[in-house]
């Protein structure tokens, strides 16, 4: 079945639209995340803490397996593991099946440290949010459950909660109200 060409030309003009607002969108949520990251402790190199948020999430990993998911040789991840181990927030455990077989688990000073970075994380945006109108408020409310799923496509959402967050400030119904905060950066005004 043939079909018209001028709606041929009309689907593609959508679809490139639509892509271009993607990116759009995209190009938001990367901007939005180095003022995220700045706010972690600088003991750890983001491998480390991807490192113990994989085992958080996954549970206990072989070492092999945490170099590939981390895009690093062993002897990289080795040593991140070792740094992890020495500062009390991973350990190293032989597997239940197979005593020959090296397990690595975050301990719960690991996740103390995550949740601890995560609650700063979050209170930086919480403060920009603080200084929107509530327009904006409601909108970012309507697209909290369109991030999660993105975070679940991510493979990232595996560890929220019943109502979809990982903790309060993530919930819909909580995102703050306008008010006082940080200055946000000029692009976001």
């Amino acid at each position: 079945m043939c079909q018209n060409p001028l709606t041929n030309l009309y689907s593609l003009g959508y679809a490139y639209c639509m892509a271009e607002r993607n990116d759009i969108i995209g190009e938001a949520l990367f901007a939005l995340t180095p003022i995220a990251v700045r706010q972690r402790g600088r003991e750890l190199s983001l491998t480390a803490v991807s490192t113990l948020a994989t085992l958080e999430r996954t549970g206990p990993r072989r070492l092999t397996d945490l170099a590939v998911n981390e895009g690093v040789t062993q002897p990289s991840m080795t040593a991140v593991v070792t740094q992890l181990e020495d500062l009390g927030f991973a350990e190293r455990r032989r597997a239940p099946d197979d005593g020959r077989v090296v397990m690595v688990a975050i301990t719960w000073a690991g996740t103390q440290y995550l949740r601890s970075m995560r609650c700063a994380g979050t209170s930086v945006f919480t403060a920009l949010i603080d200084k929107l109108g509530e327009d904006d408020v409601a909108a970012l409310r309507a697209a909290v459950p369109a991030l999660h799923h993105l975070l679940d496509l991510a493979g990232e959402g595996a560890k929220r909660g019943p109502e979809g967050g990982t903790g309060p400030a993530s919930r819909p119904d909580s995102l703050p109200q306008k008010g006082s905060g940080p200055e946000a950066p000029p692009m976001w005004r």
